[in-house]
């Protein structure tokens, strides 16, 4: 017998907009977008409008009406746990987005909430189980192929020119911390916390160079791990180049090896490249990826809300941890100094 789609209502439509079109832009997804909403009555008007589904005054009347299975909920990062908390306790399921929460307490105590009232609450990074590069890096890594991760690269960047201020909490340096490692090279971070462990120290440099938003262009985070770990992450919104918008790369190395990830360029007119690379003393390995670890993982999230699949998840614990690291990195951009995860 074939199940009906999941129904779902999105709050949020600054960045939920995306959303709403990659819904709609895929119809055969186990998850349908239903009704639509935002504090602003006019954007919510507009939302409605563009993707023909009635909008909702309010999330207290989307979490009344029975035509609605589950929560997207695209609001800013700060003070999201409670909107989950009121979601969860009305009986509704969540899917959210990165940055999750800026206070790792209350994240941590709403995820383990959800949990005992047997709602499902996914985010997109970290994912509820690893996709896409997530998933070879982990099996790599588990395998030994490379011995124990050492070091790590990434980088990620985009060109947003010269972005006005708005007013949003894009604008805020304690609601968007590191804006670019923040808002872009979180999905790096989130995929090398789950392989690099006991993250200890923070240490943030930044620059101002073109958009005219009163926090940083450029970004580097450098985090140092429990066992001698470094991992260090580049973040720009000020590097062109349209074919490889946000694609950056990652490099990891170990005593056996080095794991490369999407470090090359992506010509316009390519065709199938090699996403990874695990390249040891024995052994070249090349695999392709269609999902990303950032993406939406719709058809998992509606057989967990239907009770159709009963896996491990991504714990809260792992998830409050990359908030911690995110709090340091905050620290770190205000002081200049380096900062311990606490």
């Amino acid at each position: 017998m074939e199940m009906s789609p999941l129904r779902l209502g999105v709050v949020g439509l600054n960045f939920g907009c995306t959303v709403c079109r990659d819904l709609l832009a895929n119809p055969n997804l186990s998850v349908r977008l239903t009704k639509v909403c935002d504090l602003d009555a006019a954007r919510a008007r507009a939302g409605s409008e563009e993707f023909a589904v009635p909008c909702a005054p309010s999330l207290e009347v989307l979490l009344d009406d029975p035509e609605v299975d589950a929560i997207g909920l695209y609001t800013g990062p700060c003070g999201r746990a409670d909107l989950v908390r009121r979601i969860v306790r009305a009986g509704k399921d969540v899917m959210t987005t990165k940055p999750f929460e800026l206070d790792a307490d209350a994240a941590l105590a709403v995820l383990r909430e959800a949990g005992e009232l047997g709602r499902v609450v996914h985010l997109n990074s970290p994912g509820p189980r690893p996709l896409g590069e997530a998933a070879i890096v982990k099996e790599w890594v588990d395998s030994g192929a490379i011995g124990r991760p050492t070091v790590a690269q990434a980088n990620t960047w985009c060109y947003y020119g010269r972005t006005p201020a708005d007013g949003t909490w894009y604008d805020d340096p304690l609601r968007c911390p590191v804006a670019p490692v923040f808002r872009i090279g979180i999905y790096a971070l989130n995929m090398l916390l789950a392989v690099f462990h006991d993250p200890l120290t923070v240490q943030v440099t930044r620059s101002r160079v073109e958009t005219q938003r009163p926090t940083p262009d450029n970004a580097s985070l450098t985090v140092g791990f429990g066992d001698g770990g470094i991992v260090n992450i580049l973040s720009s919104f000020v590097v062109g180049s349209e074919p490889d918008r946000y694609r950056g790369g990652v490099t990891i190395g170990g005593a056996q090896g080095r794991i490369y990830i999407g470090t090359g360029p992506r010509r316009r007119d390519a065709g199938p490249q090699a996403d990874l690379v695990l390249s040891t003393d024995d052994r070249l390995e090349f695999r392709t990826v269609n999902q990303h670890s950032g993406d939406y993982d719709w058809e998992f999230f509606a057989q967990r809300v239907r009770g159709e699949v009963d896996k491990d998840v991504t714990a809260p614990e792992e998830i409050a941890l990359g908030i911690r690291v995110v709090n340091a990195m905050s620290q770190s951009e205000q002081t200049g100094a380096t900062v311990r995860v606490v």
